[in-house]
């Protein structure tokens, strides 16, 4: 939990909301019930910690490369000049090279640079926060944790625990399996391919607009509906979307069919997935929203994709409906957005490359992230929910009760343990980047908030992956210009978790904040963009590399794209899965190829190369 908050400092030092979806992974995601003292004082041990030592990763510059096999987009004239198709799986290619150019020279997309008074101004808040600030955040999280539990020593239930918990769930489960008479239509039969749930919150509206200009409506491209809770609401927002699309769509929206539905009304979800071959949700937080949904398109045989970061929320729902999921055949598959694709399918084409051309396994990935991005008010209110619900939910016994139970994770669908499996290696300090290339010679680069989501999901990978005794060693890091830039937005980092931990200082904090439903402007947008560069080792010292490149805001505008075109794939690309059978699954464990092949052809560029073969 000391890499929280790694995201929001930058709204506070720069108009450009440089560094992508503003959420925090220890706040976004129910927490374990024993996080609430960790997170009392994570933020004093990032400050305190030296530069943290971990194996060094030996990468080769990307100028000198071999056996070049790429997938990457062509959307310009100018891009096609640059190196002309060649036969790549499914897609034309272009080299690693030449996906830097890309993002470099023609679409010109330049890194945030916070300036010197903004380093300064973060040196000077060093003592104040070490004096003033972290010693009050102490105190009033004290107050504010007892105030909510201390009664919870003397209640009846404290020998209970989670065990109690965890039957109520389970027992709740069983008798709302009851509930419903499940007549499953064949899915090849069903009206829909894709209905978009909670098109009206942010990340929905630019999912709206993206289905409208890249599939239209009443064709045999795609067949689309939305859903939400209020009809006059989802009306408005067509209507607000085809204004500014313009002319041409306005006959489009109009003809969108519209499902009402509600998570909290269950009665709603039967017709709601049980005619559409999938469901893309973005209806957020996940944990208070999110779970009727997946349990109704576990037993009705829908596929089902979400932009959820919570981890622990997306393991209870393995927990509690993967069954039910296997026998309908439905495949469920969160974290479809910025959390976590670009990483796992990162991992996922590393590991592939050196076992199909070196006959090697994957030892050690690193993933470098270029980003500049914005946060919306959706983002933060779920970022604030969950460090109310971490509070309100603490149970005394999870500190002295071990929990032995098999990491949902790391289960495979027959129910057993994976021996494949991935272990951390992030950083916790800011620090020259290790990585020899040229384009990271002389960058900083420091923690990134998402690094353990992205770690998860891609962990899930691996242990659903073919290798045998894998275990991959995760590294990842935020890349910045230079150890000044890098230094604020760490240290920035810490300043704005710590105050929103603070009870006193969070209603403050939320007025200079964005509200629900607002986000980033569309210049930021568009000109906002997400890189990762990754590298790999083989057990038998064999070198891959990688660069993935999405050229808009990765958080929001292509978070939209990367859901739908995920949804998409589940719907009418099965005969492309990893695998047949129903379940749930990380994005590239079930999609891999085929979801890969849609981010290109829809604007992302993705290039892996084998640099040393031995």
């Amino acid at each position: 939990h000391t890499l929280a908050a790694q995201y929001v400092v930058t709204s506070f030092f720069t108009t450009n909301n440089s560094f992508g979806r503003c959420i925090l992974n220890c706040f976004y995601s129910p927490m374990p019930t024993n996080s609430t003292t960790v997170l009392l004082f994570s933020f004093l041990l990032v400050a305190t910690s030296s530069f943290a030592f971990t194996p060094s990763l030996h990468h080769p510059r990307s100028s000198k490369m071999c056996l070049k096999s790429t997938l990457s987009s062509s959307t310009t004239t100018a891009e096609k000049a640059i190196t002309p198709p060649q036969t790549f799986k499914y897609e034309s290619s272009q080299d690693i090279a030449s996906v830097y150019h890309r993002m470099d020279v023609i679409d010109a997309k330049k890194p945030a640079k916070f300036g010197l008074i903004a380093f300064v101004a973060s040196v000077l808040s060093v003592p104040i926060w070490a004096t003033v600030l972290l010693p009050f955040t102490l105190l009033a999280s004290t107050i504010n944790f007892l105030y909510y539990n201390l009664g919870k020593l003397f209640t009846s239930n404290i020998a209970a625990g989670d065990d109690t918990t965890n039957n109520a769930k389970e027992e709740l489960s069983t008798t709302q399996n009851c509930e419903e008479n499940v007549n499953i239509i064949p899915r090849d039969e069903r009206k829909y391919d894709l209905v978009l749930f909670g098109a009206t919150g942010f990340v929905g509206r630019l999912a709206v607009s993206y289905l409208a200009k890249e599939y239209g409506i009443n064709n045999d491209k795609v067949k689309w509906a939305i859903a939400g809770r209020s009809e006059a609401k989802i009306k408005a927002t067509l209507s607000a979307i085809a204004q500014e699309l313009g002319k041409d769509y306005v006959d489009i929206l109009d003809n969108v069919d519209v499902i009402i539905a509600d998570t909290s009304d269950r009665s709603t979800l039967k017709g709601l997935v049980e005619n559409t071959r999938s469901i893309a949700s973005t209806v957020g937080p996940f944990q208070k929203y999110g779970s009727p949904l997946v349990e109704f398109c576990s037993k009705y045989g829908t596929h089902y994709a979400d932009i959820t970061g919570e981890v622990p929320w997306n393991k209870e729902m393995m927990r509690l409906y993967e069954h039910s999921a296997q026998q309908s055949g439905a495949k469920i598959v969160s974290l479809c957005g910025h959390d976590s694709i670009p990483w796992d399918l990162t991992v996922r084409y590393l590991s592939n490359k050196l076992r199909e051309e070196c006959n090697d396994e994957l030892s050690q990935v690193e993933c470098l992230d270029e980003l500049v991005g914005g946060v919306s008010g959706g983002t933060l209110a779920t970022v604030f929910e969950s460090i109310d619900r971490t509070i309100k939910d603490f149970q005394w016994d999870s500190l002295w009760k071990k929990d032995d139970s098999l990491d949902m994770y790391q289960r495979l669908p027959c129910g057993s343990e994976s021996d494949n499996k991935s272990v951390p290696d992030l950083p916790s300090t800011i620090s020259k980047c290790r990585n020899p290339s040229q384009r990271f010679a002389s960058k900083w680069c420091g923690p990134f908030f998402m690094a353990p989501i992205n770690m998860a999901v891609s962990g899930r990978s691996v242990a659903l992956s073919q290798g045998t005794n894998q275990t991959v060693r995760y590294r990842e890091a935020l890349v910045a210009e230079n150890m000044m830039d890098a230094f604020v937005a760490w240290w920035g980092t810490i300043l704005f978790g710590t105050a929103a931990i603070n009870p006193v200082l969070l209603p403050i904090l939320k007025q200079f904040l964005p509200s629900p439903g607002e986000g980033p402007t569309r210049s930021v947008l568009n000109d906002g963009f997400l890189c990762i560069s990754g590298y790999g080792i083989g057990e038998n010292g064999n070198e891959v590399e990688s660069v993935f490149y999405f050229p808009h805001d990765g958080g929001y505008k292509s978070t939209a794209r990367m859901l739908v075109e995920s949804s998409i794939c589940l719907a009418t690309d099965e005969d492309r899965h990893e695998n047949a059978a129903g379940g749930f699954y990380s994005p590239a464990s079930i999609m891999c190829d085929a979801l890969l092949d849609r981010l290109v052809k829809t604007g992302s560029s993705f290039a892996c190369s084998v640099c040393k073969s031995k």
